[in-house]
């Protein structure tokens, strides 16, 4: 009897152990989208849902990733005092709404979903559900296991045969290779330490000059037909919102394909729906919003100011329209400053006078790393040199044009700066507690008319002349910019 029990406790060991270690080689193997490495972040984005109290988000966005850059959670918390929440993804089709829109409901009662109607329509010819697998488990990996993503995996392969259910429980059999690609981040437990957006994916490029948008031509009767599957998955989500008294309100985003025939079709679904549809891309509306190209882009995947004009505008409708109370809420009270940091990366790229640039980047979020390449200093001025010393630079570049010059300014480690006439100017050393290396070579006119700032073992010098700075955000563990100013003739940014 002891031995059969002793054998019994043996096997749940070993059974415990197994189903341990696969949990882990799964958790680990499965890719993680993270702000350091997508713009587009999924994994965070998820994992920082499933952080937020429940019952404490009013608003739902849903959709591709139109979506996910133009809805700002927090811009719309700022100005309003409305708590929403970002579900979107990249390539996010009508199926995968419905499966995170009931993943949403298991955890929130929202009073009003938004939800973008691009992929209502074929998309992906020869994709059963509108989108490829990678950008499919892109999205239903980080859900957590429940019986909707049980169910959300069950239809998907019913309806793509070609893809295997048991891959998505054990993802090793899809991710098997990426052994030998895994980096620190893939054995970080909380990847939502570094996306606090709340699903919002910002965007710093500037847009297009002009946009043509939508005018009708006053053809009322053409029809654009909608992908079967999607349509039928957009009804289960009409059906889902009226079951649990929840206003679906549809959209248009500036950037989807619009003429008549597609403006039809949807204002006649929402007519016999009952319920709310805003084409963005009509002239009117779009010209309502009052976005300034190039800047403000709200032209398909909207940048980050563009974005603050679109989520102002909605933030307005759902407090005039949809009533949807201010509630102040500390989840979104302690992401403000974080929220300030995100925009102000985005400005830096695009400051061109030196000095504005120096005083930007005089901040402890950072550290600074600066190559001299050739002429580094004939054009320094007054203003320029005082902005220096403030970083905590001392080194004094007057009449030293051709000299080679280093320094690195980092919050953890102090400055260090190297200057010197006829050798190259070598700097190498770490931050983050030493798990993010890098090393520094400036070559001067008497040494070799080069630069070099490799930090992990990547170039990210331009290694023209003047000096090059790389700027490293600490908390995103990321380089945001690379910039050179020619102090030779004028203190100008190129990149």
């Amino acid at each position: 009897m002891r031995k059969r029990v002793l054998s019994a406790v043996r096997n749940i060991v070993f059974l415990l152990t197994l189903i341990g270690s696969l949990y882990f080689i799964n958790q680990i193997l499965m890719p993680k989208y993270i702000l350091k490495n997508s713009v587009w972040p999924t994994t965070s984005s998820y994992n920082q849902f499933y952080d937020m109290e429940e019952d404490s988000v009013d608003v739902l966005f849903l959709g591709s990733s139109v979506v996910v850059n133009a809805f700002s959670p927090q811009e719309v918390y700022n100005h309003y005092g409305i708590r929403s929440y970002n579900l979107g993804s990249e390539q996010q089709s009508i199926f995968l709404s419905y499966f995170w829109l009931k993943e949403a409901l298991r955890f929130q009662l929202p009073q009003v979903v938004v939800l973008d109607t691009r992929f209502l329509f074929e998309l992906h010819p020869g994709e059963p559900i509108n989108t490829v697998e990678e950008l499919t488990r892109k999205c239903l990996d980080p859900m957590r296991f429940s019986e909707v993503k049980r169910e959300a995996i069950s239809e998907l392969c019913d309806i793509d045969r070609e893809q295997s259910e048991l891959s998505y429980y054990l993802k090793n059999i899809r991710f098997h290779a990426r052994w030998s690609a895994l980096t620190e981040y893939d054995f970080i437990k909380n990847e939502s330490s570094y996306s606090e957006l709340k699903g919002y994916a910002p965007i710093a490029d500037y847009g297009s000059m002009e946009y043509l948008a939508f005018t009708s031509t006053g053809d009322v009767g053409s029809r654009q037909q909608t992908h079967e599957t999607m349509h039928a998955y957009l009804d289960r989500i009409v059906a889902l919102c009226k079951n649990k008294g929840i206003t679906l309100v549809l959209v248009s985003l500036p950037g989807n394909t619009m003429n008549d025939a597609y403006n039809n079709t949807l204002v006649s679904y929402a007519q016999v729906n009952g319920i709310d549809y805003y084409n963005m891309c009509d002239e009117k509306l779009y010209n309502s919003i009052g976005a300034t190209l190039p800047k403000e882009n709200m032209i398909e995947h909207e940048n980050i100011w563009g974005a603050a004009k679109m989520s102002q505008y909605v933030g307005r409708l759902l407090s005039s329209v949809y009533n949807v109370p201010a509630v102040e809420d500390q989840q979104y009270e302690c992401t403000r400053e974080f929220y300030a940091h995100i925009i102000k990366n985005c400005e830096l790229i695009h400051i061109t006078d030196m000095n504005a640039y120096l005083q930007a980047i005089n901040d402890g979020q950072y550290t600074i790393f600066i190559a001299a390449r050739e002429g580094a200093a004939t054009s320094l001025t007054d203003d320029v040199k005082q902005s220096l010393g403030e970083l905590g630079l001392q080194a004094d570049l007057n009449g030293k044009a051709g000299w080679s010059y280093s320094a690195v300014i980092s919050p953890e480690n102090g400055v260090s700066e190297i200057l010197t006439e006829k050798k190259p100017a070598k700097l190498s050393g770490s931050i983050r507690d030493r798990k993010t290396f890098y090393s520094l070579t400036s070559c001067g006119d008497f040494a070799g008319w080069a630069s070099s700032i490799i930090i992990d073992g990547e170039e990210y010098c331009r290694s023209t002349r003047g000096l090059n700075f790389v700027i490293y955000d600490n908390y995103l563990m990321k380089v945001i910019d690379c910039v050179t100013f020619d102090t030779y003739r004028e203190c100008r940014a190129a990149r």
